[in-house]
């Protein structure tokens, strides 16, 4: 089942089959547009709506995008007709839509896991070789558990106190809308400047936010209320891991850097 992007109404189809080569985006009962206007836009159009916090682009990634092919200009390959939505491609778009959404999980994990192993490089001196890889590595660990963590407590919350039942749809939203976390790599060219770090991870908070609004149908502040205690239960591990080994995570966790931070050193393995 699919919905309009712009009011969440419930639609069997997008499209109506007008002739054999011939589709037609089909408007919505409720509000009267068109249901799913971003099956006809490119990627990058959709990422900059999703940027915008647009709410229709995230029903278009969440509800919608798994059911259609990627190319909407092919018949062959976009074979909807007024009474059917499924086609023999559907299964394989599926697929391929959650390999990309686990590449992505695992895109953001790693570059979160570099700026913070770099810092953590930078501050700690020289160490040598086979230490830095194992302190990567156990960074590499850490940022999952924390990632694990964050997600299943919005899970478990959001079907608990949101009544979101779409879990699978609800854990692709929220690690889709986490792309904001790459966009802390520059930082490793502008020495480690805090700044896009935060707003970085400011950038995910929110639009985990307009993920969550989405899929509750409008309860704001309750959806609020779920991210603010995610992100709690987040730093929480991280300072319960690392707090006393890499000072760099203080800036999320909320502990003080002493003045002299530059000279810490990672103690050997």
């Amino acid at each position: 089942m699919f919905v309009c992007v712009e009011c969440g109404k419930e639609s069997p189809y997008l499209c109506e089959q007008i002739s054999p080569s011939i589709l037609k985006l089909s408007q919505c009962q409720k509000c009267d547009n068109t249901i799913d206007k971003y099956i006809e836009y490119d990627g990058i159009l959709v990422l900059l709506n999703m940027l915008l916090l647009k709410s229709s682009a995230y029903r278009h990634i969440i509800y919608n995008r798994r059911g259609i092919s990627d190319d909407v200009r092919s018949y062959t390959k976009y074979n909807y007709s007024v009474s059917h939505v499924t086609t023999p491609t559907t299964s394989t778009t599926v697929h391929t839509y959650h390999r990309l959404t686990f590449l992505l999980f695992f895109s953001c994990i790693t570059a979160d896991t570099y700026i913070t192993w770099l810092h953590a490089k930078k501050t700690g001196g020289r160490l040598n070789l086979h230490v830095l890889e194992l302190k990567f590595m156990i960074r590499l660990v850490q940022v999952t558990l924390e990632s694990v963590l964050y997600y299943t407590s919005a899970v478990i919350l959001g079907y608990l106190v949101l009544g979101i039942r779409e879990i699978r749809e609800l854990l692709l939203g929220l690690v889709v809308s986490s792309f904001g976390k790459l966009f802390s790599l520059p930082s490793a060219i502008w020495s480690q400047n805090t700044n896009l770090l935060v707003l970085s991870y400011l950038l995910v908070l929110i639009n985990n936010f307009v993920v969550l609004r989405v899929m509750s149908r409008g309860r704001s502040v309750t959806s609020f209320s779920v991210v603010v205690v995610c992100f709690c239960l987040e730093r929480q591990l991280s300072y319960v891991f690392c707090s006393n080994v890499w000072p760099w995570d203080s800036l999320y966790s909320g502990v003080t850097i002493p003045s002299n931070a530059s000279s810490f050193r990672i103690s050997e393995l």
